[in-house]
């Protein structure tokens, strides 16, 4: 005898059938983890090796059509690659040149890596002859490669305001097409007379070539002041601020030339919370020569929560003190220079705002740092008992400002 299920029975088998298919479907999606877009970890590239430093990039005319040829940190490589996979297949060709001690190198897209802003300018074939004058006029020209071709970019920028802006001025010149891209640090390198093979055309700010110390002087014809080329902590703090904002692409080694002045000038047109205190500060009078300095006091009366604020005034850097200070002056000069920074540093984690205040705050501090230790080395006071003397004068300009960050 036949057991036939009614109509309804039937519908009532069909639905718990379907519930128990999708029950299985919810909960295999529970057992794994969530898919993520298809982004690489890595960023490889091809490790040719460290050549002398005349070498370049037309030297390796045989393996050009591969892959773009740049120069970084000292090291030769060739290519950029989103899988090892991809990579193998150039260095079998690269390999069969000649260059027997190529190997793929990994570089993490994930760890120490940051997110930065490039405007692309262009896309050119691995061994396409690139007319760099061409690009001269935009400046801080950066490559991007990748397998088969390389992207020329500008940049680069922390804020992508600042991008925008600079976006509208590179359109303005002719190309229309340019358009903004986030990418990581890593990716990007530095155009420098390796990749032009000349010695004239360098894209970055901080290529610095190799100039006699009386060449990295800048001189201020308001009061002789001049840059030293001496190795120091305030222009690595600077240097570090600038890259932050994305103006200083270098090296942060602690030297204030040509390229660190350039990028401090850029930072002052490009960043807009800097631009906007540097042009409030117009409006004071008598800081000729000392412009840093008065950046810096109209930043700091800004963060100033007292009723009566000080005027901004000059009087006090027309005399500057030249006494050596004792040492427990010294001690307590610099304990305040370091415990400030340290409360500035966790105020500006409260807010967005007020981290963009405290970089422009720190650019213009140290910017005047690196001014009065040259001013005091210029009376051959140096060391600590320069740097403390300028803090000093630093800590008299600005102190009630700050004084609420202790």
């Amino acid at each position: 005898m036949k057991n036939y299920l009614s109509p309804l029975s039937y519908e009532k088998m069909k639905k718990f059938i379907l519930g128990i298919a999708l029950l299985s479907i919810v909960s295999a999606s529970f057992a794994q983890p969530l898919s993520k877009p298809d982004q690489p970890t890595s960023f490889y590239a091809i490790h040719l090796g460290a050549f002398d430093e005349s070498v370049k990039q037309a030297d390796f005319e045989a393996i050009r059509s591969y892959a773009y040829v740049y120069k970084r940190e000292g090291i030769v490589y060739i290519g950029g690659f989103t899988s090892e996979e991809a990579a193998e297949p150039v260095l079998a060709k690269i390999k069969a040149k000649g260059y027997d001690d190529a190997f793929i190198s990994a570089r993490s897209l994930i760890k120490n890596a940051k997110n930065v802003h490039v405007i692309q300018i262009a896309s050119k074939g691995a061994g396409e002859v690139i007319d760099w004058k061409k690009y001269a006029k935009i400046g801080d020209l950066f490559s991007m490669p990748s397998l088969g071709v390389v992207r020329l970019v500008h940049g680069y920028y922390t804020d992508v305001n600042d991008a925008r802006v600079k976006l509208k001025e590179i359109q303005n010149l002719g190309y229309a097409d340019a358009f903004i891209k986030t990418v990581k640090d890593v990716q990007i390198n530095n155009i420098t007379e390796f990749d032009t093979g000349d010695s004239k055309l360098v894209f970055q700010s901080d290529n610095r070539e190799k100039e006699t110390e009386e060449e990295l002087r800048i001189k201020s014809p308001a009061n002789s002041y001049s840059t030293i080329a001496v190795k120091r902590k305030s222009a690595i703090k600077l240097q570090e601020a600038l890259k932050e904002i994305g103006t200083y692409g270098g090296t942060i080694d602690g030297m204030y030339g040509k390229g660190t002045a350039t990028s401090y000038d850029k930072a002052l047109k490009i960043n807009r919370r800097l631009a906007n205190f540097n042009d409030m500060s117009q409006k004071y009078e008598g800081f000729d020569g000392w412009e840093d300095v008065r950046l810096l006091m109209t930043i700091s009366r800004q963060i100033n929560t007292k009723d009566n604020v000080q005027p901004i005034v000059s009087d006090m850097l027309e005399s500057l003190p030249t006494t050596p200070l004792s040492m427990k002056e010294v001690k307590l000069t610099l304990d305040w220079h370091s415990t400030t920074w340290k409360n500035l540093e966790k105020w500006s984690a409260l807010s967005e705002y007020n981290d963009q205040i405290y970089t422009a705050l720190k650019i213009a501090y140290y910017r005047s740092l690196v001014h009065l230790e040259d001013y005091y080395a210029s009376k051959k006071i140096v060391g600590e008992q320069g740097t403390a003397l300028a803090v000093s004068a630093l800590k008299t300009l600005i102190d009630e400002d700050v004084e609420g960050f202790k």
